[in-house]
C-alpha cells in the first residue's frame, strides 16, 4: 500500500503537467477579434442609419400635415372673421336707392351697399356699406333743442357719465371742432333714416355736447334718451402682396387678406390704411345673386328653373349692384412654405374658382409646392337696399 506521501507527490506532477499542456487553464483569457468589433460597428451602423432614415421621413411627413393643417384653419379663420360678418350687415342704416354717399380715399361716390370690383385674371375685392359701429346713445341733458322733433341737433352720450358728452366720435379738437369726414353718415336706432352731420360745428355747442346736422337738416321725430347711434362704415376687403402696416408686411410669397376701413373705426391714421386679417391667403372670388325683377327677396333665375340658389343664378359682375341680396364668397388660402413639399418632389396645380377657370394665367400656371385649401359660403345680406 502506497503511502500517503507518495500520492501527494504523483498528483502535483499531474498538476504541473496540465498546466504546462495548456489543456487545463487555470485562468480565463476570452474576448473579440478585430474582425469581429469591425462588422459588429458596421452593423449597428447601417441599424443607424435606416432609423434615421424612418425618423426623417415620418418627420417630414408629420410637419407638411401639420402645414396642410395650418392653411385649412387659416381658410376657416379667414371665413369665420369680421368678413361674412361684415358682409352679412352690408346697407345697414342706409336709405333705399337711389342715394349717393361720398367718402375720403374712395374714388367714385357709392350708390349701392356693396361695391363690386371684379377681376377676371386676379383676386376680387369688395366694398361693404353698413356694417354699424355702435358710437353712443342719445342723451338730451336739458338740452331741449336736441333729439326732438324739427330739432337739427343731435345731443350725445358715450361715456355713460350722465351728461352731454363733448369728446365724441364724430368730432376732432384741431382748430376748429368738424366731423371727422368718414364718419358723417350716422343712423339713430338702426332705422334706414340715414342723417349726415354737418362740416362744421360751433365750439359752444360741441362743449355742450351737441352734433349739428346737415342732411336732413331736422330730425322726423323726438328720439328718447338711450337710443343708440351707429356711424355707417366702408369696409373693403382684397388681397395684398406689399406693405399693409409697418408691422405687416404682405409680400408675394406672404400674401394677405387685408381690411380697409375707410372710417378708421378699427384703426389707421389715414383712409385707405389697412389691416392684415389673415396670412397667406392667395385668393378671394365673388359672386353675386340678384333680385331685379320680379323683386320679390329670390335671386333670379337664370337657368331655367324655380329653386332659389343655383350656382348658374350668380353672377361674378352684375350690373346692378343695388339689386344684390346674396353673395357667394370663396378664399383660397396656401401653405406658409413649398419647401416642405419639394421636400418629398410632390407640386400641385393653383385653385381657380369663379371667373378664374377661365383664366389661362391660373389653369395654366406652372405647379408649385404649395398645398391649398378652398372655403366658399353663401351668405344672405340681412339689410338689401331695392327701393320695394
Amino acid at each position: 500500500m502506497k503511502s500517503n506521501a507518495g500520492y501527494k507527490t504523483n498528483v502535483i506532477a499531474l498538476l504541473r503537467r496540465s498546466e504546462n499542456d495548456g489543456r487545463y487553464p487555470l485562468t480565463g483569457q476570452g474576448g473579440f477579434t478585430l474582425i469581429e468589433l469591425l462588422a459588429a460597428m458596421g452593423l449597428a451602423a447601417v441599424v443607424a442609419l435606416i432609423g434615421y432614415v424612418l425618423f426623417s421621413s415620418s418627420n417630414w411627413s408629420y410637419k407638411f400635415q401639420e402645414d396642410v393643417s395650418e392653411a385649412q384653419q387659416t381658410v376657416r379663420f379667414a371665413m369665420d372673421s369680421r368678413f361674412s360678418r361684415d358682409i352679412k350687415t352690408a346697407g345697414f342704416g342706409l336709405p333705399d336707392p337711389p342715394f349717393s354717399l361720398t367718402f375720403t380715399g374712395i374714388t367714385n361716390p357709392i350708390t349701392s351697399p356693396v361695391v363690386v370690383t371684379n377681376s377676371a385674371t386676379g383676386p376680387d375685392s369688395i366694398t361693404i356699406i353698413g356694417i354699424g359701429f355702435a358710437a353712443g346713445t342719445l342723451l338730451q341733458g336739458g338740452n331741449l333743442d336736441c333729439n326732438v322733433s324739427a330739432a337739427g341737433k343731435i345731443c350725445l352720450d358715450n361715456d355713460a357719465t350722465g351728461a352731454t358728452n363733448a369728446n365724441n366720435f364724430f368730432l376732432n379738437s384741431s382748430g376748429t371742432f368738424t366731423y371727422v369726414p368718414n364718419r358723417r353718415y350716422i343712423s339713430l336706432s338702426g332705422s334706414n333714416a340715414m342723417i349726415e352731420l354737418a362740416s362744421t360745428q360751433s365750439d359752444a355747442e360741441r362743449a355742450a355736447g351737441k352734433v349739428a346736422l346737415f342732411s336732413p337738416a331736422t330730425l322726423d321725430r323726438a328720439y328718447p334718451d338711450g337710443t343708440s347711434v351707429y356711424i355707417i362704415q366702408a369696409v373693403q376687403y382684397s388681397i395684398s402682396t406689399t406693405t399693409v402696416t409697418t408691422a405687416n408686411d404682405c409680400t408675394p410669397d406672404n400674401p394677405c387678406l387685408v381690411s380697409t376701413d375707410y372710417t378708421l373705426l378699427r384703426g389707421g391714421a389715414v383712409p385707405g390704411d389697412g389691416q392684415v386679417i389673415a396670412e397667406n391667403i392667395e385668393d378671394i372670388q365673388f359672386a353675386y345673386g340678384i333680385d331685379a325683377s320680379p323683386k320679390d327677396g329670390i335671386i333670379d333665375d337664370s337657368g331655367g328653373a324655380t329653386t332659389a340658389y343655383e350656382a348658374d343664378d350668380f353672377s361674378n359682375a352684375p350690373v346692378d349692384a343695388s339689386s344684390i341680396i346674396a353673395i357667394r364668397a370663396n378664399i383660397v388660402a396656401r401653405t406658409s412654405s413649398k419647401g416642405l413639399s419639394l421636400k418629398t418632389g410632390a407640386v400641385y396645380n393653383r385653385i381657380c374658382l369663379e371667373d378664374r377657370s377661365t383664366d389661362a394665367g391660373c389653369t395654366g400656371a406652372a405647379k408649385d409646392g404649395y398645398r391649398r385649401r378652398s372655403l366658399t359660403k353663401l351668405i344672405k345680406l340681412r339689410n338689401p337696399r331695392q327701393g320695394f
